[in-house]
């Protein structure tokens, strides 16, 4: 038996110990008779969540303001160039580029809600893409081809997104701060990559397509947003540091490794669970159960997708992030499945029970240290989802078997957090 194998196997026999807190009191019994209740199931309450205090952001250097600065002022000279009531031959396209200014102008200034710099960096950067979707298709209903610009841009934007990739040389004190540093970075430089593949053709008749001209120089200075963030970010990083070794061997390693461990461990509870989404021939039609099965086999199959696609494409930091997250929802759904085949969450969702499931929630996100950057980082789905859930509260549409579902998820997945987190620093060194 293999070091890793034994390893993998420790880790998943704590997360079992961990994750059976979570499942305890989370799935609803069956009905004494061997019947279920599936009928109505009440109105989500409002305020089901309370507010849930984040972590310090894991990148391990302050984002400088200058950065989110930058993308503010080039969106506002962006939208300048675009008059409120634009005057057009085609009154239909004017108005609609009228209403997709106000729309712009409303999103720059607004304020990013974001916890974290680095995703607040990213609300200025989606603003910026969005002003500048609005002059390109202004400039293109007036008349003005940017097919040849917008070309030699593009290659600009490449070429220094390509040395910029070049060049970094993983520069940290440890494997894993590198790891924390530079995962950010990397999915600036893949987001740059993907904005420049040219997903909508700039048209060779403009005024007839304005907004397909729109999107095509949106997609451009989408990705020269990214390019200088990674810039950015690489250089918060580095900044007085002095003397301090590249990692990128160690990375590497590490990366090669957690990979074959993602994989290993997702075959391993694979066949404990089976191939089936819903892991049972009893029919969970409009159940929590159908929602937390479904939803944490997708969940699944797309975080062990998110560590293979980074190795694959040399995104050692990113595969190392992934795979923390990979292997806490592996678990997760290992016991939900285990729950499921138990007779849990076959009830409708009460007040109650959706309540319960709110504060388990609350409590697993709370017992994960917020002042260990590595489970910070890994943590953050949970947080998401009960952010989806406090949205979706809010907005007034969330669906009680789907919300019920999504934070019996975020407890399992945080429970998951801390043995995953342990499992990753060792192979980190």
């Amino acid at each position: 038996m293999t070091r890793d194998s034994r390893s993998r196997r420790g880790f998943l026999a704590g997360l079992a110990t961990a994750g059976a807190a979570a499942v305890a009191g989370c799935a609803a019994s069956p009905l004494a008779d061997g019947e279920t209740n599936r009928g109505e199931a009440t109105a989500v309450p409002p305020g089901l969540v309370d507010a849930v205090e984040w972590p310090p952001a894991p990148f391990p250097a302050t984002v400088p303001d200058s950065l989110a600065a930058a993308h503010q002022s080039r969106a506002r000279d962006l939208l300048d160039a675009v008059p409120a009531e634009p005057s057009l031959p085609n009154a239909a396209v004017a108005a609609a580029i009228a209403d997709d200014r106000a729309r712009a102008v409303e999103r720059v200034d607004a304020e990013p809600t974001d916890p974290w710099p680095t995703e607040a960096l990213a609300a200025r950067r989606r603003a910026r893409g969005t002003a500048a979707t609005v002059r390109g298709a202004y400039r293109a209903a007036t008349g003005v081809d940017e097919s040849a610009d917008l070309a030699a841009r593009r290659r600009t934007v490449r070429e220094d997104r390509a040395a910029l990739a070049a060049g970094l040389e993983y520069r940290a004190e440890s494997t894993a701060a590198a790891a924390l540093a530079y995962e950010p970075v990397e999915s600036l430089l893949a987001a740059c990559a993907r904005h420049l593949v040219p997903t909508v053709r700039y048209p060779d008749d403009p005024v007839a397509a304005p907004f397909r001209a729109g999107d095509a120089v949106g997609d451009v200075e989408r990705a020269r947003a990214a390019a200088t963030d990674a810039a950015g970010l690489r250089d918060a990083f580095h900044g007085d540091r002095e003397g301090i070794d590249p990692q990128w061997a160690s990375l590497v390693a590490a990366a090669e490794t957690l990979d074959g461990s993602v994989r290993r461990t997702r075959a391993e509870v694979r066949r404990r669970t089976g191939d089936e989404a819903v892991p049972t021939d009893e029919d969970l039609s409009g159940t929590v159960a159908q929602e937390l099965a479904v939803a944490t086999e997708r969940r699944t199959a797309s975080a062990v997708r998110g560590v293979e696609r980074a190795s694959d494409d040399g995104n050692y930091a990113t595969a190392v992030i992934e795979a923390g997250t990979a292997l806490a929802t592996v678990e997760a759904r290992r016991r939900a499945v285990g729950a499921i085949r138990d007779g849990g969450h076959r009830n409708p969702p009460s007040e109650s029970s959706l309540r319960s499931a709110a504060e388990r929630a609350r409590e697993a996100v709370a017992a994960v240290d917020g002042g260990d950057p590595l489970a910070a980082r890994f943590v953050r789905p949970a947080l998401a989802s009960l952010g989806r859930v406090t949205d979706e509260v809010d907005a007034g549409y969330a669906d009680p078997r789907r919300t019920q579902a999504e934070l019996t998820y975020a407890a399992l997945y945080a429970r998951a957090v801390p043995p995953a987190t342990a499992f990753v620093r060792e192979r980190l060194g």
